[in-house]
């Protein structure tokens, strides 16, 4: 029961750090990026081809890039790297052209392309097979299996503290302001003279940093990865997962991703089968529709609104003078939160 409990921090608070990377893409600078996962998986590889060294069987067997043996720390540093460097080609090629929709839809090609590629071309990451082997990390060769999950847990969480105070600082500055008027109205915002294509970007690479550091620290975790391990549903879910706890909020993020996708991972076990084991994947997707239309038909803004973010503040008069973030200079600030009695309307 203990290893359970724990196996179940660990993996929850992997996926956070993700969803924390996604929220500020999708949440605060409002871009769809249904391809997150693919971030993931090159933080998982190069984390993994970064530390394996020379693989202990023949090349027929196993073969892949690199073949380094570097230091963990250096390797998840690295994976994050990595990641925010494909993250930047891809949101030059694609940002600076595409915005809504159809930035959804190229974020999803791109997808597949990546995913072609390590499948079908060996060489570069053991194809289909994946890798296996991947060392771990700290003592776990030696330690307990629940000693190495709380080891591992422990990693995460200092990695999700660092990802959550630096959304924050964004999140407060005047930089944070202007994503927040991007996501609302990009043509507006531009027309008072902000960034917006180059804040778009900075926002896309940080969120896909922390993609591979998520990514990193998950395959150190399962010491193993596949190309079965990035399908899009799993982007998909960890879009449902900031939904229903919040976009735009960081806590919501962080909530979403325990409550929704562990959660939902264990209720999935004791979906019916009816005899037939491909039910629970059909099952599980049926699930997470069902939780998605109820939460936003009652809760539209997530468990835990933007709006309730001690620093979100909005010109007084209801938003008057400018886009959402911006404050017309010497205008009286105020919070915005549930109107009190006399104060209808002013939300």
């Amino acid at each position: 029961m203990l290893y359970f409990i724990a196996d179940l921090l660990a993996l929850g608070a992997i996926n956070a750090i993700m969803a924390v990377g996604l929220n500020l893409q999708y949440g605060q600078a409002g871009i769809l990026n249904f391809t997150y996962y693919t971030f993931v998986a090159i933080g998982a590889y190069v984390g993994a081809v970064t530390t394996m060294g020379h693989p202990p069987v023949p090349a027929s067997e196993e073969t892949f890039i690199l073949q380094w043996s570097l230091p963990w720390p250096v390797a998840l540093l690295l994976a994050g790297v990595v990641a925010g460097v494909l993250g930047l080609f891809m949101v030059l090629v694609v940002i600076r052209r595409l915005r809504s929709d159809y930035l959804a839809i190229v974020t999803v090609s791109l997808g597949f392309i990546v995913w072609d590629l390590i499948t079908n071309y060996v060489p570069l990451f053991n194809g289909a097979n994946g890798l296996f082997n991947v060392p771990y990390i700290l003592n776990g060769a030696t330690a307990s299996e629940i000693t190495y999950t709380l080891e591992v847990f422990g990693v995460a969480m200092v990695v999700l503290a660092v990802c959550v105070w630096v959304v924050r600082s964004i999140f407060r500055s005047p930089y944070g302001r202007v994503l927040r008027a991007i996501r609302e109205d990009d043509v507006v915002a531009a027309s008072f003279g902000k960034a917006t294509t180059s804040s778009r970007v900075w926002a896309f690479v940080l969120g896909c940093v922390m993609a591979g550091l998520a990514g990193a620290l998950l395959v150190f975790y399962v010491n193993a990865w596949n190309p079965q391990g990035f399908l899009a549903e799993e982007s998909f879910i960890l879009m449902a997962a900031i939904v229903i706890g919040g976009p735009g909020n960081y806590w919501g993020a962080v909530l979403g991703t325990f409550v929704f996708v562990e959660l939902l991972s264990e209720i999935e076990r004791y979906l019916p089968n009816f005899g037939n084991g491909a039910l629970v994947g059909a099952g599980r997707a049926v699930l997470i529709g069902i939780v998605l239309i109820v939460v936003i038909r009652f809760r539209p803004d997530g468990l835990i609104p933007e709006r309730w973010l001690r620093w979100y503040r909005v010109p007084a008069g209801g938003g008057q003078g400018g886009p959402a973030g911006f404050q017309s200079p010497g205008a009286p600030r105020r919070r915005l939160g549930w109107p009190r009695v006399g104060q209808r309307g002013e939300i």
